[in-house]
């Protein structure tokens, strides 16, 4: 039992730093790219937040699912390469299944906001308006605080449960 929570621990920090990494270079690297932000712009930290914390929820969400895929996949007091490889390829699944949702909800808060306003936040941001970057980030952190939970249990829905006999 001391082992799974280990691994546990280990996958949640492995994938949260290279999950994190990934979401927040795509983003600079579009905004940076699309807009032209500089470095020294603090709306552009504070949407940057925003954007670490949402996928910090979504990505809390996948844990869960990825270690009962491991505990599922690894019965038994033998260790296969097949069911250590399929495990892999689950947690891996698991890990895009959180990147490309966050990225969505990014993308559709953005979307929203951008329909609510009228404005290019972009822009806005790029002109350091600070106000307006807590808003985005708060948009975006509440559609990831609503969406979270059922990122896991779509991850959940995709583990290979074994069949559970019917008595009736």
């Amino acid at each position: 039992m001391k082992t799974i929570i280990i691994i546990q621990f280990l996958l949640a920090f492995f994938i949260g730093i290279l999950a994190l990494i990934i979401i927040y270079k795509a983003v600079n690297y579009f905004m940076k790219k699309q807009y032209s932000i500089t470095e020294n712009n603090n709306a552009f930290a504070v949407f940057q937040t925003g954007i670490i914390l949402s996928g910090s929820l979504i990505l809390s969400s996948i844990i869960n699912p990825a270690v009962s895929a491991i505990r599922i996949l690894n019965q038994g007091n033998e260790i296969a390469m097949n069911s250590i490889l399929t495990s892999l390829g689950y947690v891996a699944l698991f890990v895009v299944i959180g990147i490309i949702c966050t990225l969505v909800v990014i993308a559709v808060g953005l979307f929203i906001l951008f329909q609510l306003t009228h404005e290019n936040e972009g822009e806005e941001i790029k002109k350091n308006n600070i106000g307006l970057a807590l808003v985005t980030g708060a948009i975006i952190l509440g559609l990831s605080i609503i969406l979270d939970e059922y990122v896991g249990h779509l991850c959940e829905a995709l583990i290979p449960y074994p069949q559970v006999p019917r008595f009736f």
